[in-house]
């Protein structure tokens, strides 16, 4: 059984389960079951006559067993309803605008409108890809305009009293700061690694940047970190955003963790098997077209806007360096690290890019 379930169901039964869960009409045969497709920890399926999708959550993701966690999967759950809500009042409609879900251990699912079929990055004009980037960085920029629905800082969870809040307690011009601290340690490992790259020009970048980071112009809002292409249905009307990864966090980081994505990241995981499948390195231009826009849409012509993303994308960098690095120096990978980065050699190879863009990083 590829579902997460204790129940010995089929596909069709447990499809059948949900609908009748939430009072749709069944699916008669198997015939009419139109999958989606399916991402690492779910299958997804298209309900055509009230066009929904339902997700089913999978018994194994990454190469490992998927062990139930009702507060896991709850806590997950409720924060890609609220982060749709908190979407839909930036930007109407760049969300689905109905979004359920279901938890036990019997039957666990989600179910929201369909948004549409999605136009593929390949078939994308690099005009087009930089028109989508440009609507998700207003999107980004406008999010910034509420107030977080939650208390605390990072991933959601659930609290004592059942409610959802920030993982973190903590002030938020205190917890940039320790962060800065960190990426500073980071990239000090860096330097003091046998890679060959130019350190003087990255030690004067690091200095002139990081002492101008954005602190007190932060402020926290509900954001989101997951906005790879898979979770982006680019559509004739527009972008639209699922499958959400939401955080209470700063929206310049998150913005410079998309930009980070576009302009450098994807394309070089393209070896992975988490992201082989997508063939990013055959679409780099409508990959950086995307992040050209979304910088115009997200800035808005402020110059204080694009210094402070600057600093940003610059830290992304870093801290994506100093994770390969820091796999390298394993002894062994696990499974999922495989999965995600990809074997030594490989990771070795992601690395002196990533040094390389550092060496090169622009001064604004």
């Amino acid at each position: 059984m590829k579902f997460l379930t204790t129940e010995t169901l089929t596909e069709l039964e447990i499809i059948n389960n949900a609908l009748k869960n939430e009072g749709l009409e069944e699916i008669s045969s198997e015939s009419g079951i139109k999958k989606l497709g399916e991402g690492a920890w779910h299958f997804a399926y298209l309900i055509d006559k009230e066009q929904l999708v339902l997700r089913i959550p999978k018994k194994i993701a990454y190469d490992k067993k998927v062990v139930f966690n009702r507060e896991e999967f709850i806590a997950d759950y409720a924060a890609t309803k609220a982060f749709y809500k908190q979407a839909n009042r930036a930007k109407k409609g760049i969300c689905p605008e109905h979004f359920e879900y279901f938890v036990n251990e019997e039957l666990t699912y989600t179910i929201e409108s369909y948004v549409g079929k999605s136009i593929g990055l390949g078939d994308q004009t690099t005009t087009q890809s930089k028109r989508y980037g440009t609507e998700l960085g207003e999107f980004f920029l406008a999010l910034e305009n509420l107030d977080p629905p939650y208390k605390g800082l990072g991933y959601l969870k659930i609290g004592e009293k059942g409610e959802i809040k920030g993982e973190l307690e903590m002030d938020l011009r205190e917890f940039i700061l320790e962060e800065t601290k960190e990426y500073q340690d980071e990239l000090d490992v860096l330097l003091s690694s046998p890679y060959e790259f130019n350190k003087k020009k990255v030690i004067k970048t690091a200095k002139d940047l990081i002492s101008v980071r954005s602190i007190d112009r932060e402020k926290i809002i509900l954001t989101n970190q997951d906005t790879s292409p898979e979770n982006i249905i680019f559509s004739k009307n527009g972008a639209r955003i699922i499958d959400p990864y939401p955080l209470l966090y700063t929206g310049t980081s998150l913005a410079a963790n998309y930009i980070f994505n576009y302009q450098t990241f994807f394309y070089t995981v393209h070896n992975t098997l988490r992201y082989r499948k997508s063939n990013y390195y055959l679409h780099i231009h409508q990959l950086r077209a995307n992040a050209e826009g979304f910088i115009e849409g997200y800035t808005n012509g402020s110059k204080q806007k694009s210094k402070d993303l600057n600093v940003e994308v610059f830290l992304k960098l870093v801290t994506m360096a100093y994770t390969h690095y820091q796999l390298l120096n394993k002894e062994s990978l696990s499974r999922e690290q495989i999965i995600r980065y990809g074997t030594k050699e490989q990771l070795k190879e992601r690395l002196e890019i990533y040094l390389k863009e550092l060496e090169k990083y622009p001064l604004d």
